[in-house]
């Protein structure tokens, strides 16, 4: 009785029923789009629970905790008297269980073959297996780095509800702020944005392509930038200035053959980003992504073959043309480079 009732009293609903609640959440604003009713979808007056402080959090995992230490000791007890063969504890879902730790092998070089053909043989092998090596270092980096980010975008998921909650406490909400801004960060640092302060107390942005390509290279860190964009947890600042970057490290390369890779919903999250008027898309910032275009090459079929990119690329155009039309200062660089694109598809068209 105990274990079935265990469920029903938990200190943090919202997060141990995440899924149930994220798919009521989900629904109810969709048939609010249609005109429904409202997050009351079963007649049971039941709202969505709001995220509890980080002290209940804390209260609730060292109940957890203690229930897993008795329940792992008592079948240890059980084990011993028993004389069995051994004991299978329950799966713990804040604790996956980790990858197999399969050994490299090393490659054994012979003294007698370091000369000729036989020394080229192992020069290559050699090479192969660092080139393996590096790869799946950077593959793991990018693994961890897209970690961080989806435990920063649920956090930031939960603040911002437990702040809509607290609005009228201005102290409460304060004090929520300082979480915010660290998981801003670890947001930031996954999607290689760099927020630097000036010495005149200006903040400047630098986007690190390489660990932006890194994350965008996987199916998960695309949906994850996909997601952050769409929710708006990401600034929009930010994801201005990811936008050039994004889209030059996925026109560079083919289109994926698989449907559900994440980069049809991140081109639709960015075009969205794009047709915003407000607050909208700076034209400085659509004439770096028209210079991606145009760096890309003359070969443009990376483009061509898929919509969703066509339609990324006609919102930048269109959108480009009528902003920097307004701005006297870039509407001539706009033509100019708009000037060059032409060429390249002209080309492209040969």
């Amino acid at each position: 009785i105990h274990s079935m009732l265990r469920p029903l009293q938990s200190l943090d609903t919202y997060n141990d029923d995440y899924y149930h609640w994220s798919f009521v959440d989900r629904k109810s604003r969709n048939l609010l789009l249609l005109g429904g009713a409202g997050p009351d979808l079963d007649g049971s007056g039941l709202a969505q629970p709001n995220p509890v402080w980080k002290e209940v959090k804390v209260m609730a995992k060292e109940r957890e905790t203690k229930f897993r230490s008795a329940v792992e000791t008592r079948a240890k007890e059980f084990a011993q008297e028993k004389q069995s063969l051994g004991r299978m504890v329950k799966t713990n879902v804040n604790r996956p269980k980790a990858l197999l730790n399969v050994p490299v092998m090393a490659t054994v070089e012979d003294d007698d073959n370091e000369s000729g053909e036989g020394g080229d043989n192992v020069s290559s092998d050699k090479d192969y297996v660092l080139e393996q090596r590096r790869n799946r270092v950077q593959l793991w980096k990018a693994r961890v780095s897209i970690d961080k980010g989806y435990s920063a975008f649920l956090s930031l998921t939960e603040l911002r509800r437990l702040i809509q909650a607290n609005a009228s406490q201005p102290q409460l909400v304060n004090e929520l702020m300082g979480d915010v801004r660290s998981n801003v960060d670890l947001m930031h640092a996954s999607l290689g944005v760099i927020v630097r302060v000036n010495p005149d107390g200006s903040r400047e942005m630098i986007i690190d392509e390489a660990r932006l390509s890194s994350t965008l290279s996987l199916p998960k860190g695309r949906i994850l930038c996909a997601r952050v964009i769409e929710g708006g947890i990401l600034p929009h600042q930010s994801a201005c200035e990811i936008l050039p970057m994004a889209w030059h490290a996925i026109a560079s390369k083919a289109p994926a053959s698989a449907a559900d890779d994440g980069e049809d919903r991140l081109l639709r999250a960015l075009t969205g980003l794009v047709l915003t008027v407000q607050p909208s898309v700076d034209p400085s910032i659509l004439c770096r992504c028209l210079d991606a275009t145009i760096s890309i090459g003359e070969d443009l079929s990376n483009i061509t073959q898929s919509r969703t990119r066509m339609e990324l690329l006609h919102s930048i155009l269109s959108n480009g043309k009528s902003k920097c039309a307004q701005d006297s200062d870039l509407d001539g660089v706009w033509k100019e480079k708009e000037t060059a694109f032409m060429q390249v598809l002209a080309s492209q068209q040969k």
